[in-house]
């Protein structure tokens, strides 16, 4: 039996003697309707293994990004080649779209820095290898918000659902806040870091700014209304710093960045500036 992984989502599948067929991920649904439900482009040409993965020739990337924020990136990139996020706690590590991989390097990695005491993802696209390393270290729990529960290709005992806002180790709150997807969430420090996956995402060309979108690879945006209601909830909360899974980073200001963004996004896509169109 093997546990397969899409090599387009690096999601991993339910284990089987044999690989499923071409379109058999979860994110493989055919044409996309217009509400732009979980769709990720072009998709992969078919499934591989972690010893498949471990065997490609490959090195893993790690980041002390200060304040107990680690980041892991493997390098060529497999699948959408994000960055995972460890953070330290007194009370274990939350580890934060996790890889979509395993290999000795990555898991010792992660051994070093303290092990896992939970596991959580912004959203589905980001499942990845989640059930494969909450196995790695004990079968600690894997959070995954109810909305997005269509989305899991792989079911296991060690899937927690949650809703709303949560903690899963002391000092460190998952908050929903909708919009990529109904379930994407962020993830905030008791000293105000947040990972948000692409809950928020970051612009490589403007570090100091963030958008706001329902489907990357089209690039399709949010509605002023809910870009609105994801900054009113963020505003519940202290936080400095912002950290996305592509690697884009605010080290200051996050709150001031984060409004700033949203007013010109909100402004825009209202048509208050039509007439410069």
């Amino acid at each position: 039996m093997n546990t397969w992984i899409c090599d387009g989502c690096g999601l991993e599948h339910p284990d089987s003697t044999e690989p499923p067929p071409a379109d058999g991920c979860v994110f493989d649904r055919g044409e996309i309707g217009i509400e732009e439900r979980g769709d990720l482009g072009t998709h992969g040409q078919g499934w591989t293994t972690h010893s498949e993965l471990a065997a490609q020739p490959h090195e893993t990337q790690h980041r002390d990004h200060g304040r107990g924020v680690h980041s892991l990136h493997r390098v060529p990139r497999f699948a959408i080649g994000h960055r995972s996020f460890l953070v330290q706690t007194a009370h274990g590590n939350l580890l934060w779209d996790p890889p979509a991989y395993l290999d000795d390097q990555v898991v010792g990695m992660v051994r070093e820095l303290g092990g896992v005491a939970a596991i959580a993802t912004s959203h589905p696209h980001m499942f990845a290898a989640q059930i494969s390393w909450s196995h790695a270290f004990g079968h600690v729990s894997v959070l995954v918000n109810e909305d997005d529960q269509e989305w899991i290709p792989r079911t296991d005992p060690v899937i927690r659902y949650w809703k709303g806002q949560v903690e899963p180790l002391p000092g460190i709150e998952l908050i929903q806040l909708g919009g990529h997807m109904r379930g994407s969430s962020v993830a905030r420090t008791s000293d105000g870091t947040l990972l948000v996956g692409d809950t928020l995402t970051g612009v490589p060309t403007h570090p100091a700014w963030v958008s706001f979108t329902r489907n990357y690879p089209k690039l399709v945006p949010l509605s002023p209304t809910v870009v609105r209601r994801i900054v009113d909830r963020l505003d519940a909360y202290e936080y400095d710093r912002i950290y996305t899974l592509g690697g884009d980073t605010i080290e200051q200001d996050a709150r001031q960045v984060v409004h700033r963004s949203a007013n010109s996004h909100i402004r825009w896509a209202s048509g208050e500036f039509d007439h410069l169109t």
